[in-house]
């Protein structure tokens, strides 16, 4: 049998109310905890400030991850306490590739995502992701 998982947050499944099949996503998640960590969108950027993997959907993703857990960390969190997400990019037909990312480092119960094709400030960036993380106490 699996280990037991405990989040700092509970999934929130509300009958009723459907999600897209296969998403790695809650619905919405609920804290129990003030200490909460709200990160601003991370676009694809290396510690220099140079945009990454210009082009790469996979490598971009895979960066802005990288940089939410990095701030996450920094904080006394982990990608795991991670539970609201708000992706914005700008191709459609990179959403399946940014959510096999996302399968990669978050795992059920998933943090609650909304995404949004959008135009970003850099022509270079594919995608900028926000985070909300609920921090141990």
């Amino acid at each position: 049998m699996p280990a037991l998982i405990t989040m700092p947050f509970t999934a929130i499944h509300t009958p009723g109310v459907s999600m897209p099949a296969g998403a790695p996503a809650s619905m919405a998640t609920r804290t129990a905890t003030p200490h909460l960590l709200h990160i601003s969108g991370q676009p694809p950027r290396d510690a220099e400030g140079q945009t990454v993997c210009v082009g790469d959907i996979v490598g971009q993703t895979e960066q802005v991850i990288a940089r939410i857990r990095q701030i996450a960390e920094d904080q006394g969190g982990s990608l795991a306490d991670v539970c609201r997400l708000r992706v914005y990019y700008t191709r459609r037909e990179d959403l399946p590739a940014i959510m096999q990312v996302r399968l990669r480092h978050f795992q059920a119960p998933y943090p609650a995502v909304s995404a949004a094709l959008v135009g970003l400030y850099n022509p270079e960036w594919l995608l900028e992701i926000e985070a909300t993380v609920a921090l141990p106490a």
